[in-house]
């Protein structure tokens, strides 16, 4: 194996992306907009998919629930040094179960890169709950 791919396998030289959303704070029914930003690494990669998703994580029961999903197939490539910025959109529904004390909600990014390398964060938000 090759330095250069062991340095990727331990994810270092990875691309870096981060997300800039519009809001910290929704509304049920509302949307959230944002760009992702994927900052190449030491080598150039392929970005194949990213995905966007609004997660809920319940964090009593430990238990993770989707709640709109985005996926964009792609083939872009992702030098190192340079930046490339996808703009999204994702709908948050109206029938939003009413969050409790330790629920949580968040958006989770996966950026698929070839040769199977992925880069996942989460970004928490708050979504405000309107009583019915």
């Amino acid at each position: 194996m090759l330095f250069h791919e062991r340095l990727l396998k331990n994810k270092i030289g990875m691309p870096k992306a981060c997300l800039h959303l519009d809001n910290d704070v929704y509304s049920k029914g509302g949307c959230i907009n944002g760009k992702l930003e994927v900052k190449g690494g030491s080598a150039k990669k392929k970005i194949k998919r990213y995905d966007i998703d609004l997660i809920s994580i319940d964090q009593f029961q430990k238990k993770e629930e989707t709640i709109n999903s985005r996926s964009v197939f792609c083939s872009h490539n992702c030098s190192p040094n340079k930046t490339g910025t996808f703009s999204f959109v994702l709908n948050i529904p109206e029938n939003i179960e009413k969050a409790a004390e330790t629920k949580k909600f968040c958006v989770l990014i996966r950026v698929v890169l070839e040769n199977a390398h992925s880069i996942i964060q989460k970004y928490p938000i708050h979504i405000n709950q309107l009583v019915d």
